[in-house]
C-alpha cells in the first residue's frame, strides 16, 4: 500500500521564514507531502484541528515551525500506517548539527535519564521500534491517521500545550496503536538562552497540570515528582529563615539525613554532566548540565503549582489556514478559511 501524506504546520504568522518548509523543499521529490497547510492564529490546538479538516491525505504529518524533516523520515513514519492498527507514529526531535554550544548543552539535558525520565526518547534516537505512550512522542514530529483524528474530536482547544498528551491518552485507552520509531527524526533548534530554557521548564509543567485536570490518568503520577522537589528545597531552607520562634522540629531539616537526597540529587547530577562532557567532547557541560538539571525539575515543580492552582485561560478562536505553493524562489499562501469560532 502507497501512502502519501499532508503536513500541517501552526504558525503565528506567515511573513517571516520557516524552517519547517525549508526542509519539506529539500526532500527528494518522491519524500515530499502532498500539501502543506499553514494555520495561523494563537491557539495552536485549534489551529492544527483546523488544518486536518483541510488535508485530502489519509495521514497528516504534524510539525512545528522549526522542524527540519531528516530524508528518510517521512518513509519510515509512513511505513507503520501500512498496519491498519496504528493512528500513530512519530520520533525524536533532534539539535541540529550547527546548533550553538548552549543549545546542545540543553539538549544533553533533555535527553539524559535524570533530565527528562522517560520522555528523553523525544530528544533522542533511543533503542528500536516500539509500541509507544504519550511519554515517548512529541507534537513536533508525530503523523496520525487523519479519519481516526477526526473520529476522536481533535486536539482540545483549550489545552497547550501538552495538547498532544492528552490526545494520545485517549487513544490508549480506546485501544489504538501508537508507535515511536528512532529512526524518523527532525532536527529542530533548542531554547538559546538560560530565561528561556526556565520559561519553557516552567510552561510545561504548567501544561502538565492542566492536562491532568482535564483527563487525569495514573501514569502521570511520576510527572509530579518536580513539585515535590520543589516543595523539598523550601525545607532545606526553613532553618535558616529569619523567624522569632523557631520550631524544635526544624532541626531535622539541619540533618544529614534530610539532605541525604539533595546529596544524592547532586552527584547524579555530577555524573551526567561529566558524562555528557566526555562523550560529547565539551568539558564546560561538566558543571552547566548540572546546574541545567536543576533548574529544569525546579521550575517545571513551580508550573506545576501555577497550573493546578490557576484556571484553564478562554482560548482565542481566531484561525486563518493557508496553504503553502511551492514557486522558484521559495513558496508562497494561499488563503483557504478564515474562521473564529470553533
Amino acid at each position: 500500500m502507497t501512502l502519501s501524506y499532508s503536513v500541517v504546520i501552526a504558525v503565528d504568522r506567515v511573513d517571516k521564514q520557516l524552517p519547517a518548509l525549508e526542509g519539506l523543499r529539500n526532500l527528494p521529490p518522491r519524500e515530499r507531502p502532498r500539501e502543506i497547510f499553514a494555520c495561523v492564529g494563537k491557539n495552536p490546538s485549534l489551529q492544527r484541528n483546523r488544518g486536518v479538516t483541510q488535508c485530502r491525505s489519509d495521514v497528516v504529518y504534524f510539525l512545528d515551525d522549526d522542524s527540519v524533516v531528516a530524508p528518510g523520515t517521512a518513509g519510515e513514519l509512513l511505513s507503520h500506517f501500512e498496519d491498519r492498527r496504528t493512528a500513530v507514529a512519530g520520533g525524536p526531535n533532534l539539535v541540529p548539527p550547527d546548533a550553538s554550544s548552549f543549545e546542545k548543552t540543553v539538549n544533553a539535558v533533555l535527553a539524559s535519564w535524570l533530565g527528562s525520565f522517560k520522555v528523553r526518547n523525544r530528544y533522542a534516537a533511543i533503542g528500536s521500534v516500539k509500541e509507544a505512550t504519550e511519554k515517548d512522542l512529541i507534537l513536533c514530529n508525530m503523523m496520525v491517521r487523519r479519519k481516526i483524528f477526526l473520529e476522536m474530536g481533535g486536539f482540545r482547544v483549550d489545552l497547550y500545550p501538552n495538547e498532544e498528551n492528552e490526545f494520545l491518552n485517549r487513544l490508549l485507552h480506546k485501544g489504538f496503536r501508537l508507535v515511536y520509531d528512532p529512526r524518523g527524526a527532525v532536527y529542530r533548534s533548542r531554547r538559546k538562552s538560560l530565561g528561556a530554557f526556565c520559561w519553557q521548564a516552567f510552561r510545561y509543567g504548567r501544561g502538565r497540570a492542566r492536562q491532568m485536570k482535564v483527563y487525569p490518568c495514573l501514569s502521570d503520577i511520576v510527572h509530579l515528582v518536580p513539585a515535590f522537589f520543589v516543595l523539598y528545597l523550601l525545607t532545606l531552607l526553613a532553618p535558616f529563615t529569619p523567624l522569632p520562634h523557631i520550631p524544635a522540629w526544624f532541626d531535622l531539616f539541619k540533618s544529614w539525613f534530610w539532605w541525604l537526597p539533595f546529596a544524592l540529587f547532586s552527584l547524579l547530577a555530577l555524573g551526567t554532566g561529566i558524562s555528557a562532557a566526555s562523550w560529547h567532547r565539551r568539558f564546560p557541560d561538566t558543571l552547566k548540565v548540572p546546574v541545567l538539571i536543576f533548574l529544569r525539575h525546579f521550575f517545571y515543580g513551580l508550573g506545576l503549582f501555577a497550573g493546578f492552582f490557576s484556571s484553564i485561560p478562554k482560548p482565542p478562536l481566531d484561525v486563518k489556514v493557508y496553504k503553502a505553493d511551492w514557486k522558484a524562489e521559495g513558496y508562497g499562501f494561499t488563503l483557504l478559511a478564515e474562521k473564529g469560532k470553533n
